[in-house]
């Protein structure tokens, strides 16, 4: 699919949405580095990642009266680091190298608003890295979780470790309110109220699904504020609906690398210099317990993203996601369109849903229908804006029954995400590369994706590499054929191993050390031919031994990406397949990971329509 698509606002909108909703964008607000040690386990003592600090601009609009409520989620790293406390600054210089540009203003202002415009500033919790520059919103009111106040008074209980440094005097007493305790069912105090879609922060918690302290922050299930405890104390998430069938959790601290979430990894620990054992949670069980139900939430479709996701912000389809962003087309630079902040001015309740879409392409325009604009922003949601092109225009244009299928069934994947997005990237690029399929426009797309997401040159060219051996499945199918064939015509062919010459059983050596494996169907190959099965043990080892001896990608991505190519319906290839399976299981995968593996080469079936509906469309324009 090309990317000669380009959307411009058009008209009023011309029905309101079934729930009310919010719309959720990230705001950038500075990297920091951590060493991964006092994170994850296992991993190395040295390892360093760079991550972002994450914030949000939420903006909700009263159905009854049109009036909006902007809230911003948390507010990332101070610009100007030598305004932190002292003991703050010594931990920041831990933290190197750092970035603190853009601050959360900038990346406001890249929406068209500034911190007047902004109503309330809720704190997933109070560490250094999320409470930014709170001056700089002077009329704003500041939401806390119950027990943060307690942090900043210096009258909490102890935290071991340097980041657990509070400022007392960070929040302006007279604007700032402590939500209640979720373990009390008595609000202390009454402000706001309790009508759909005005805010309400004196509420007592109720559960929600398998969430046991919610509280309905507007009282129309757009947002929930949920206690999430064991990080901090007063650590708090949101879960915010941003279409009738889509809601992004914003997990704050809750988890730091996904490969928590997933149950690669385990919370890290660590010893001070006392040689106390520290944690970067304050309660490490109940972390766990809420990351329990964070995997819960994503295992029923719901987006997580965490404060320092930075996955999540390396992806190419969340790039339209940040507040301001443009998209532009290559071939249309001049078409730009600006994500709007919602603006002030009341509305009627039937204009509140954004407008409507004009898609353009470059053999036509089309004005969206209702149902498609739905269909459009549901694409939005799930596969970002930066992935609708061409192709999927006329798949909209044609078939919204299939589109809104198709999108469905594209999004499984990457709302699982068992494999990391540059893992899916290498997988969905094998598939569209191998051989028997050799899909131009999907390598194209991939091979984008997979670098946006993180992939390096190297790691494309491997998985190029492993992508080429398909076509030895000519071997290994046609050379069963061929002994069977001589055993019918009387000719004698011994079995497995028996007679094989020195330099044949070194050939099966050479194999094994550097495959990592032996397989009975390779026995016959080596008998019949063995000055080719040289050959193809130095062509199939390449991506296993260059780059220092083993290859850039892990021998468990590496039998994913065979899987991958073998399962697709051009190839439905079995043997390998199974193969290739328990290769995966024995390198320490996952049957979810093999399972999704098979969901990205399933999404080859689309391609029938990328290639057909232009030529429908061309037939058409004859007649």
């Amino acid at each position: 699919m090309s990317s000669s698509v380009f959307i411009k606002h058009i008209g009023p909108p011309s029905s309101p949405l079934e729930k009310p909703t919010v719309s959720v964008h990230a705001l950038s607000s500075g990297h920091l580095t951590l060493p991964e040690y006092q994170f994850v386990h296992p991993v190395s003592q040295d390892a360093r990642k760079t991550v972002p600090s994450l914030a949000f601009i939420i903006q909700h609009r009263n159905i009854d009266n049109g009036k909006v409520t902007r809230i911003v989620f948390d507010l990332g790293l101070r610009r100007d680091i030598k305004r932190y406390a002292e003991p703050i600054q010594r931990h920041v210089a831990t933290r190197q190298p750092m970035s603190t540009d853009p601050d959360i203003v900038k990346s406001l202002a890249k929406g068209g608003l500034t911190p007047d415009d902004i109503d309330y500033i809720i704190y997933s919790h109070v560490h250094w890295d999320h409470v930014g520059e709170p001056r700089d919103f002077p009329s704003s009111t500041f939401v806390v979780g119950h027990g943060a106040l307690s942090l900043l008074n210096g009258t909490s209980s102890s935290l071991r470790g340097s980041h657990s440094f509070f400022e007392h005097d960070l929040l302006p007493e007279d604007r700032t309110v402590e939500l209640p305790d979720p373990n009390s069912q008595s609000p202390a105090s009454s402000i706001g109220d309790r009508k759909p879609g005005h805010i309400n922060l004196n509420q007592a918690w109720q559960p929600s699904s398998h969430l046991p302290q919610t509280l309905d922050l507007f009282n129309d299930g757009s947002l929930l504020i949920i206690n999430a405890p064991g990080h901090l104390p007063g650590h708090i998430n949101i879960l915010a609906r941003t279409t009738d069938t889509r809601q992004v959790y914003l997990g704050g601290d809750a988890c730091h690398d996904r490969r928590i979430l997933t149950g690669e990894k385990a919370i890290g620990e660590w010893s001070d210099a006392e040689g106390h054992v520290c944690c970067i949670h304050a309660d490490k069980k109940v972390a766990e317990e809420t990351i329990g139900r964070i995997r819960k939430l994503e295992a029923q479709g719901v987006e997580i993203i965490f404060a320092h996701d930075v996955e999540w912000e390396n992806s190419e389809r969340n790039r339209g996601r940040f507040f301001g962003a443009e998209a532009v087309t290559d071939s249309n630079p001049q078409f730009k369109a600006p994500l709007q902040p919602i603006l002030r001015t009341p509305m009627a309740s039937s204009q509140h849903r954004p407008p409507p879409y004009t898609i353009l392409s470059t053999s036509s325009e089309m004005s969206l229908t209702p149902e498609q604009q739905s269909l459009k922003e549901r694409f939005d949601a799930e596969l970002g804006p930066e992935a609708f092109d061409e192709q999927w225009s006329k798949l909209l244009k044609y078939s919204p029954e299939m589109f809104k299928a198709s999108v469905t069934m594209t999004g499984v994947p990457r709302r699982k995400q068992h494999l990391s997005a540059k893992i899916q990237s290498l997988v969905s690029l094998s598939v569209a590369a191998a051989s028997t399929h050799l899909r131009v426009p999907n390598i194209q797309r991939y091979t984008k994706r997979a670098l946006a997401n993180g992939a390096s040159k190297q790691e494309i060219v491997e998985v190029l590499c492993l992508t080429s051996t398909l076509g030895i499945h000519a071997c290994n199918i046609g050379v069963p054929l061929l002994v069977e064939v001589l055993r019918e015509e009387g000719r004698d062919v011994p079995k497995g191993m028996e007679g094989m010459s020195k330099e044949q059983w070194e050939l099966k050596e050479d194999f094994e050390k550097k495959r990592g494996y032996w397989h009975a169907f390779w026995e016959d190959f080596l008998r019949l031919s063995p000055e080719f099965f040289g050959a193809y043990v130095e062509f199939s080892s390449v991506p296993w031994t260059n780059e220092g001896g083993q290859g850039v990608l892990e021998p468990k991505v590496k039998e994913l990406i065979y899987c991958a190519f073998d399962a697709a319906a051009t190839h439905l290839y079995q043997p390998g397949l199974k193969l290739h399976m328990k290769n995966v299981l024995k390198y320490g995968g996952t049957a979810e990971e093999i399972m999704e593996v098979l969901e990205l080469a399933t999404l080859l079936s689309i391609s029938t329509m990328d290639v057909g509906l232009p030529i429908l469309e061309e037939e058409l324009a004859k007649r």
